[in-house]
C-alpha cells in the first residue's frame, strides 16, 4: 500500500465519481485510476466502494478506511511541516520604531545595518508617536526604536542621535520672512500654530522657551502631522 493509493481513494470519495476524481483532482484517466483502486482494495482485503450509475457509493468497510486513510495523510503532511520547519527555521522577527513623520530620516540607514549586522532577520516597522512607541519599547512588543525622551520610562536606555532645531515657519510673504533669524518677540500678536499634546516632549520643550523668553504666545490651533518640530506662525 503506497501513499499515492490513499489520496486517489479519498479524492475519489470527496467526489463521489470516479471520472470527476480522475479528471478534475487526480489529473489521470479514469482506468487507471480504477486500476489503482483494484489494487489497493486487493491490498485491504476488502472492497471499499460500489460502482453505482450516478457514481460511486462507500461500503461499510470503505467509510472506515476513509476515516484512517484521512488520518494517515494528514499525519503525513505534519510530519513533512515539522520536518521543513526544522529544516529551515523561521527568520526571527526584529521590530523597528519610528517616530512619525521622521521614518525617511533614520529608516534608510537603520534598514542597513541591519541587513548588514543581523542578515538572517525579517525586520518589522511600527511608526507611531513617541509617547506610545516608548510604552511598545517598554512591553517588548517594539525591540528599538527613534524616539525622543520620554519621561516616566526608566526601564528604557537613551542614545542621543540628532537634536532638533526649533524653527518658525512662515508664509512667503510675511514680514518676518526675509529675516535671517526672528527673536520670540516678534511673534507677540501672530496667530500661532503650536505642537498637540501627541508630542509632549516637544510641546514642552516650546513651552519652556517660551516662557524662559518672557513672552506670552498661546496657540490660536494645534497640529499633530506637520512638521512637530517647528514653531508655526501664520496670519
Amino acid at each position: 500500500m503506497e501513499l499515492r493509493h490513499l489520496r486517489y481513494f479519498v479524492a475519489i470519495a470527496e467526489a463521489g465519481s470516479m471520472t470527476v476524481a480522475a479528471g478534475r483532482k487526480l489529473h489521470t484517466s479514469q482506468p487507471s485510476l480504477s486500476r489503482q483502486i483494484r489494487d489497493l482494495e486487493e491490498e485491504v482485503g476488502a472492497q471499499l466502494l460500489t460502482r453505482r450509475a450516478r457514481g460511486i457509493e462507500l461500503t461499510p468497510a470503505g467509510r472506515t478506511f476513509l476515516d484512517h486513510a484521512r488520518l494517515v495523510l494528514s499525519q503525513v503532511d505534519a510530519a513533512g511541516e515539522a520536518a521543513r520547519r526544522v529544516a529551515n527555521p523561521s527568520k526571527p522577527c526584529f521590530t523597528m520604531g519610528f517616530l512619525t513623520g521622521h521614518e525617511l530620516t533614520s529608516m534608510p540607514e537603520a534598514l542597513r545595518i541591519l541587513r548588514d549586522e543581523l542578515p538572517n532577520i525579517n525586520v518589522m516597522i511600527s511608526s507611531q508617536y513617541s509617547p506610545p512607541l516608548a510604552d511598545a519599547i517598554s512591553k517588548g512588543n517594539v525591540d528599538a526604536g527613534f524616539l525622543r525622551r520620554e519621561r516616566g520610562v526608566p526601564e528604557l536606555v537613551f542614545r542621543p542621535l540628532v537634536k532638533e532645531p526649533i524653527g518658525v515657519v512662515l508664509p512667503s510673504d510675511h514680514p518676518l520672512a526675509a529675516r535671517k533669524a526672528i527673536s520670540p518677540g516678534d511673534l507677540v500678536g501672530e496667530t500661532f500654530v503650536g505642537v498637540s499634546r501627541t508630542a509632549p516632549v516637544v510641546r514642552a520643550v516650546i513651552d519652556d522657551y517660551l516662557k524662559r523668553s518672557g513672552i506670552n504666545l498661546k496657540p490660536a490651533h494645534e497640529t499633530e502631522h506637520v512638521a512637530d518640530s517647528l514653531l508655526s506662525s501664520i496670519l
